[in-house]
């Protein structure tokens, strides 16, 4: 992949308390993983813990994620209209 491709956001994913990454289609299958796996879920108020995998192999946040999916001219899938606030939802992508 070249620096002049688009990044987007492929899948949701759950970084817990020890750096490690979880990824799923939806963010409460990455939370059920991580229970099964007795990892550390962050539960911040702001959900930082909480975000996305990328085109790129990254993990971003909902809010980075949502940039993201605006800057390559992709729409929520899930919602007439666009997105919901400021944050990605796992159902935007699919």
């Amino acid at each position: 992949m070249t620096d002049t491709q688009l990044e987007v956001c492929l899948c949701a994913a759950l970084k817990t308390a020890d750096g490690y990454v979880i990824r799923g289609h939806r963010h409460d299958d990455c939370i059920q993983t991580a229970i099964k796996m007795k990892k550390q879920i962050d539960r911040q108020a702001d959900h930082t813990g909480q975000g996305f995998l990328t085109s790129r192999g990254r993990f971003v946040t909902r809010r980075e994620a949502m940039k993201i999916q605006i800057a390559a001219g992709i729409q929520s899938v899930a919602f007439e209209g666009g997105y919901r606030g400021d944050i990605l939802f796992s159902e935007d992508l699919y």
